[in-house]
């Protein structure tokens, strides 16, 4: 089996993958990406493509502080994605809205949002009355029960598919290596490592996991059990309706094509992929008392994604024990954190210290020493 050198290997060439390698491709090291995509972990395959930070985590503030972060990159990397490869990425930067069904919930979220803008020092949004709200989505006439909607201007819905698509055309005229492979085994070796894959070996200076739930298995030489679960999401799509949603909503969100995607259900229900009636039936009834319309509306469509999530929610950068030039990228927020992937990470994967926002969002959180 022939072996191939490179100075960074990466494993796993979704969002995470091929924006941390577009991130890395000014930097002069030879790069590969090996990634092969399987059935039941096709994370951007099954993602609304939100970049969402208004609801990122009080109890996490440095974690919503990537987020806005993030969120604030995303403009200029989408330009230049497009420059540089030639393709359109459906994109709008123009907010997001959270319906609210009652004036309690209008409080109860006031409330969340006052707290949040005292922790992080500044919020771009607020609380809207539903005068407001169906001013901002003319084209869509709220349910009764609707008395107005949490409001962030720097949230924002992009197509995930078109970004991986940009981002994987991008690697090849960035110099990086993309190759389609199906990763069996990783392994520290002569002070870099070796990823055994089904066409060749591969051996690197620097190793970068980055392949969603499948890196428990690969950091399994440095980690006897690596701190993330498999998140089960479901959702419904309804069929194609006239374009009326400029600004995305949590829940109920319609597609740069027009049909509308439902559900913000999180469950650890292990490597289940079925579609249960009771994960979507609630939020189908609650998009149905946002959105009326829906309901003389048919579903074409439901199905089920796997994403990873750590086990308290925030993001994983970190190296791994024992191992200085070996590191683990994990999160639950691909999209949305896609832009401080490739903008912000960079330096920290190249032997650097991580961002201040992120230097909690180690292993050492879990108690182990790296």
């Amino acid at each position: 089996m022939a072996t191939h050198a490179q100075d960074i290997l990466i494993v796993g060439g979704g969002i995470t993958g091929a924006a941390l390698a577009y991130g890395l491709a000014g930097s002069g090291r030879r790069i590969t990406v090996l990634d092969r995509q399987t059935p039941t972990n096709r994370a951007s395959r099954t993602n609304v493509g939100l970049i969402w930070v208004q609801s990122k985590f009080l109890h996490l503030p440095d974690y919503a502080r990537w987020g806005f972060l993030s969120s604030r990159e995303y403009p200029a990397l989408v330009s230049e994605l497009e420059a540089l490869t030639g393709l359109r990425i459906p994109v709008q930067f123009r907010g997001g809205l959270i319906p609210v069904l009652s004036e309690a919930e209008y409080r109860q979220r006031g409330e969340y949002i006052d707290k949040l803008r005292e922790v992080l020092g500044e919020y771009r949004g607020g609380m809207i009355e539903r005068a407001e709200l169906d001013a901002l989505l003319p084209g869509i006439r709220f349910g009764r029960e609707v008395t107005g909607a949490a409001w962030c201007e720097e949230d924002g819905v992009i197509d995930p598919l078109a970004l991986l698509r940009a981002f994987r055309a991008a690697l090849p005229r960035k110099g990086v290596e993309l190759l389609d492979r199906d990763v069996l085994d990783v392994q520290p070796q002569d002070g870099g490592y070796r990823v055994v894959t089904d066409n060749g070996i591969y051996e690197g200076g620097t190793l970068i996991l980055a392949a969603g739930l499948a890196n428990r298995r690969f950091a399994r030489f440095a980690l006897p059990s690596l701190p993330v679960y498999p998140d089960l999401g479901q959702v419904l799509l309804v069929e194609r309706m006239p374009y009326v949603m400029p600004i995305p909503v949590l829940g109920a969100t319609q597609s740069f094509g027009g049909t509308v995607i439902l559900g913000f259900r999180h469950e650890n229900a292990g490597h289940r992929m079925t579609i249960e009636q009771k994960g979507v039936s609630g939020e189908g009834q609650w998009a149905m008392r946002v959105w009326p319309e829906l309901a003389g509306k048919r579903v074409i469509r439901a199905w089920t994604g796997l994403r990873v999530m750590p086990n308290d929610s925030m993001a994983i950068y970190s190296r791994l024990p024992g191992h200085a030039n070996a590191y683990l990228v994990n999160t639950h927020s691909a999209v949305t954190m896609a832009a401080a992937h490739a903008r912000l990470l960079p330096p920290f994967l190249l032997g650097g210290n991580l961002p201040e926002t992120a230097r909690g969002m180690t292993l050492q959180r879990f108690g182990f020493t790296c």
